[in-house]
């Protein structure tokens, strides 16, 4: 896990502030830094190292062995690569990157981790390559010295990428098949192309003007959404998208009109029927589960596990248990968690179910309200873009936890919830079946033991599916929300359209695998593995998540509906599939919350008027977007029990906060 940088120069490199570029995420890499630069004529390349690069690094023969320091380089260059290291596998000088090949060839910068790297280097062996280190980045430049691009397809793991071909002068670019590791790219005024694991970056560009991405902003402020385009909430700024790649041809890079890149999709999920029994289906994905977890252990360094009490999190500590125990390892798994004073809030007493049936060592932290007002400032800083509510705090905290406890690696439940049935589409989707053969009255049934809100939401989401979508697009802007929202956003000084995200794009609501890849690729898992990528790197921590194993979801998205979902049941396949390790009481949980956060609580009743003062103080910076007296009218209406209270307070506070801390002008 790290932080990787490339500039393609118009003229020439700018290495003091390409340094800069590459020195503002030293969190993601404290161990080592390097830095190669590619002259224009010659292409020679010069190997360089930083301050911050280790001493054994530059007493260790390698090809990549740094010559200079970057204080003392000059000359026209048209290539720099940077990297942050942060050292889990191979933590020898021989893990150093940027890393070439033996021919000097290929040289690539890289975050992330290739899990099957050991199968890939025995198979790559046998082809006859030798290998130096034990590290997974030479397993990569050996792979597409051998496969080219269709190395992507034999990974199994999450990376980003970039890899120069010093013969071809071409560099390719690539990011893995959910987007766990992050990439964006940009373009400066001067046409200089800029890639970076994080958007703050780009800040250290002299040239570097933030504006607002007007639509974008609409997204978050309406509709909660983020990071579900190629689009930031930065004008200009670009995502490489989950499971695409890009290749650019040296000097020269192609532009559409809109100033994006062309990028290839790379990986395409198959739409495949599972045809067996549900007993077979419960089995294979215990199999496949199994298998996930072995590889997502890989590691040079200690690992842990964040555990929320929910399902996701406990099948993930209770099969790291048993996996250490069938080793012998004596010293015990360490855990982390979030809880809450009020016990409305506090899940501790499931976490303690699972800590009693595992004999983990267990770490807890109480996160207190009033850190909301002293961190949020350097935790949307790392977040690069504005969060949605304090569950973006909470971890946080959870990370830093991990830290202070010198565990290195953290396995978490994310990216189990989008395609096991864990968000109530799959419910609604089996119950629109339902209603499709004819079975209103199973349907009625079902409705009936929710509770009243509950209820009424669900019938609004079935109306949703079945009435034709220009009809709810149209019905949706007289809504209370929408009137709501409206009456508080300046839309004529945003300069959005009122239009919804999914508008042009549509969802499809036809099939499982519809549904879970929507989830996956679009809205929600997106933003939730932003924050979990940023909240990790904060504290130099790499956040693994086993449930996005490809082989574990492309299983799992094969099956029918009721083998996911049934009448009071979620994620039936993994319940049935691992009920051999998860605890009874944690197995028959039908109130699954995660980590959450008192949030409610404490706008409403413990720190109400901070919140408020909060709002004024950075709406100030927002550049009249946001209508003051509406908003505090709004606050006061949740106060008075006029409006039910949710996340949209946090989202008109954050905006102006975004804006004050990366100096953006509306």
């Amino acid at each position: 896990m790290c932080g990787i940088s490339l500039v393609l120069a118009k003229e020439r490199v700018d290495i003091s502030s390409f340094r800069a570029f590459n020195s503002i995420i030293k969190h993601r890499g404290p161990d080592d830094e390097g830095f190669i630069f590619v002259s224009g004529d010659s292409n020679d390349i010069q190997i360089v190292g930083g301050q911050d690069t280790q001493e054994d690094v530059w007493n260790t023969a390698t090809n990549y062995q740094p010559q200079h320091n970057i204080n003392k380089i000059q000359g026209d260059y048209k290539i720099g690569i940077g990297h942050r290291r942060l050292a889990i596998l191979d933590l020898s000088a021989l893990g150093h990157l940027p890393m070439c090949d033996a021919l000097e060839r290929y040289w690539i910068t890289y975050n992330g981790e290739i899990y099957n790297f050991l199968e890939l280097r025995k198979e790559l062996q046998d082809l006859g390559y030798e290998f130096s280190s034990q590290s997974d980045t030479e397993v990569i430049l050996a792979a597409y010295a051998s496969w080219g691009a269709d190395c992507l397809n034999r990974f199994s793991g999450m990376w980003s990428f970039a890899i120069y071909d010093r013969q071809t002068k071409t560099i390719f670019i690539s990011r893995d098949r959910y987007g766990i590791k992050p990439l964006y790219y940009w373009f400066s005024p001067e046409g200089d192309f800029y890639l970076a694991s994080e958007i703050k970056q780009f800040t250290q560009i002299p040239s570097w003007k933030a504006a607002l991405n007007p639509q974008r902003v609409y997204d978050y402020l309406f509709y909660a959404m983020t990071d579900h385009t190629d689009e930031t909430m930065f004008k200009d700024v670009y995502v490489v998208l989950p499971g695409h790649s890009i290749s650019i041809m040296n000097p020269e890079i192609q532009k559409t009109n809109k100033g994006r890149i062309k990028q290839e999709k790379w990986f395409n999920p198959e739409n495949i029927k599972f045809s067996g029994t549900f007993e077979e289906a419960a089995s294979g994905f215990n199999r496949h589960f199994d298998q996930a977890i072995d590889l997502h252990l890989r590691a040079d360094v200690p690992i842990g596990s964040a555990l929320s009490g929910g399902l996701d999190s406990t099948a993930i500590v209770c099969s790291v248990n048993n996996k250490l125990k069938e080793k012998g390892v004596e010293s015990l798994q360490k855990t982390f968690s979030s809880c809450a004073d009020i016990e409305k809030y506090n899940e501790k007493k499931w976490m303690d179910e699972v800590i009693k049936s595992t004999n983990v060592e267990a770490s807890f932290i109480f996160p207190k309200g009033q850190d909301v007002f002293a961190l949020s400032e350097e935790i949307i800083w790392h977040q690069d873009e504005p969060y949605q509510s304090q569950s973006a705090f909470l971890g946080y905290h959870v990370f830093e936890d991990a830290k202070k406890h010198n565990v290195k690696v953290l396995l978490n439940g994310q990216g189990a919830d989008e395609y096991l049935s864990g968000y109530n589409a799959f419910s609604i989707f089996r119950k629109l079946n339902l209603i499709k053969q004819w079975k209103f009255l199973q349907v009625y049934k079902e409705l009936k033991y929710l509770p009243t809100l509950e209820k009424l939401n669900e019938i609004r989401l079935l109306l949703y599916h079945l009435l034709p979508k220009k009809w709810i697009r149209f019905f949706s802007k007289f809504s209370s929300e929408h009137k709501t929202l409206n009456g508080m956003i300046n839309m004529n000084q945003l300069g959005a359209k009122n239009k919804h995200p999914h508008d042009k794009k549509g969802f499809k609501f036809r099939s499982i695998f519809e549904i879970a890849n929507h989830q996956l690729f679009c809205e929600p898992l997106q933003k939730y593995l932003r924050w979990e990528d940023r909240n990790s790197m904060a504290h130099s921590i790499e956040a693994r998540v086993p449930f996005l194993d490809h082989n574990l979801v492309a299983y799992s998205t094969q099956m029918p509906i009721d083998y996911l979902d049934g009448f009071q049941e979620s994620k039936k396949l993994m319940i049935y599939g691992l009920e051999d390790i998860l605890p009874t009481s944690i197995r028959n949980r039908k109130d699954k919350k995660g980590f959450i956060t008192p949030e409610e609580h404490w706008f409403k009743h413990e720190f109400f008027e901070e919140f408020k003062n909060m709002f004024k103080k950075y709406n100030a910076y927002s550049g009249s977007i946001l209508n003051e007296k509406a908003v505090l009218d709004y606050f006061n209406q949740i106060i008075d029990g006029k409006k039910p209270f949710d996340y949209t307070y946090w989202r008109l506070i954050s905006l102006g906060m975004w804006m004050k801390v990366f100096n953006i002008q509306s």
